[in-house]
């Protein structure tokens, strides 16, 4: 049976405003962020508002002024006013959607060269092992690599990238060169849980870009080699690769340590904040570069202060606050008025500093934590030093 001609229009109409609604999700989800399509309303919708207007006017309007041909006519006319609309819009579905597919053909197109395996030490019998592995990209640009992983959800292990050795990788404004072999090293500790290498795969999450539009890829890598490795390279001791004994990183994550924790008063009233000092100090036998002049760009130092005596104990901790094991996060040092371009051997920094936490301590016996980390270590979240200092709070 026939269609009649006004409903094949309806029809045509019809797709015409769903494909003007998928042109503009893009828009709408830009606009939802933070609620700014409530602020600017015309910003987001003003484009595809004015697409239905237009589309719906062209429907009327070509079912009452031709008799023939009208469904071609409507055709094209939906097809001039969602073309006029790309150029128009900032972020389009159908744009959007072709250029993240030449993105993706880009990744897809990365050359993983076979990599090698490295046993290392690790603490409490767990398998800890340094993979290293080449990349060629196609196309001369920038590309990240997020920390790499192995295993299934809800037993899944994230290695670190061991960036003692071309840092300049993991920078955001890096280039890479199309066609150069680059080579990426991750140290993977299993932390107890058990996989089998036979089969198991380290995963590489490699993306153009951290932009509301980027394109990533996940490269696997086969774990075969590391038994054999573990079996031919008995624990060394070592729990990194080695690095040339001139590497600025790792005379600088080894040389600069803490000491000298002092506190003001080793008994507070429970409404004053807990003072200390302590020092930074080179303990190598080189000078160390402090980048920017700014330690912070080497270091950083957090504060925790731990509940010793049950007193102590009934403090409130707020909900959600970061701990150190049993130590309560209570702040981190601050270096805007320590400027330092580098640090001879010997060297030290004073440090004067406090904690005042949100809530105030209860009377009792406490533990003052400080602890040192490094940034160009290849574990972040673990320090390189702890110090303890004890000290009271009375009424």
């Amino acid at each position: 049976m026939d269609v009649p001609i006004h409903n094949m229009m309806f029809v045509i109409a019809l797709i015409a405003t769903v494909l003007a609604l998928f042109q503009n999700t893009v828009m709408f989800s830009l606009g939802m962020k933070e609620m700014a399509i409530f602020s600017f309303p015309l910003s987001f919708v003003g484009v595809f508002l004015a697409e239905i207007v237009l589309i719906w006017m062209g429907y009327f309007c070509i079912g009452r002024l031709l008799s023939r041909n009208r469904e071609l006519v409507l055709m094209g006319w939906a097809v001039v006013v969602l073309g006029a609309a790309e150029p128009m819009l900032p972020a389009s579905y159908f744009t959007t959607l072709l250029q993240h597919a030449k993105r993706k053909h880009v990744l897809e197109r990365i050359e993983q060269a076979g990599g090698s395996i490295e046993a290392l030490a690790s603490d409490q019998g767990n398998i800890r092992f340094a993979l290293t592995y080449e990349l060629k990209f196609p196309k001369t640009g920038r590309y990240l690599t997020f920390p790499a992983y192995l295993g299934s959800e809800g037993n899944r292990v994230f290695g670190n990238y061991f960036t003692k050795l071309h840092p300049e990788y993991y920078d955001e404004t890096h280039v890479f060169d199309a066609g150069k072999p680059y080579s990426f090293t991750v140290l993977f500790d299993t932390e107890g849980k058990q996989f089998d290498f036979s089969k198991e795969k380290a995963n590489i999450d490699i993306c153009d870009g951290k932009d509301y539009f980027m394109a990533c890829r996940i490269i696997e890598v086969g774990l075969q080699g590391v038994p054999a490795a573990l079996t031919g390279h008995p624990a060394s001791g070592r729990r990194e690769p080695p690095v040339p004994a001139d590497n600025l990183r790792d005379i600088t994550e080894k040389s600069i340590r803490l000491d000298g924790l002092k506190l003001k008063s080793e008994a507070n009233k429970v409404d004053q904040p807990t003072e200390f000092s302590y020092v930074i100090m080179n303990f190598s036998d080189k000078d160390v570069a402090i980048p920017g002049d700014d330690f912070a760009n080497v270091i950083g130092v957090n504060y925790g202060w731990e509940a010793v005596s049950d007193s102590a104990k009934k403090t409130k901790i707020t909900p959600g606050i970061v701990r150190f094991g049993n130590a309560v996060a209570a702040g981190s040092a601050q270096f805007a008025l320590v400027r330092k371009s580098s640090l001879a051997p010997g060297e030290k920094v004073m440090v004067e500093d406090k904690i005042a936490p949100f809530e105030p301590l209860a009377p009792g016996e406490y533990k003052l934590h400080l602890y040192l980390f490094s940034r160009y270590a290849t574990e972040l979240n673990k320090p390189e030093q702890e110090l303890v200092q004890e000290f009271s709070v009375i009424p």
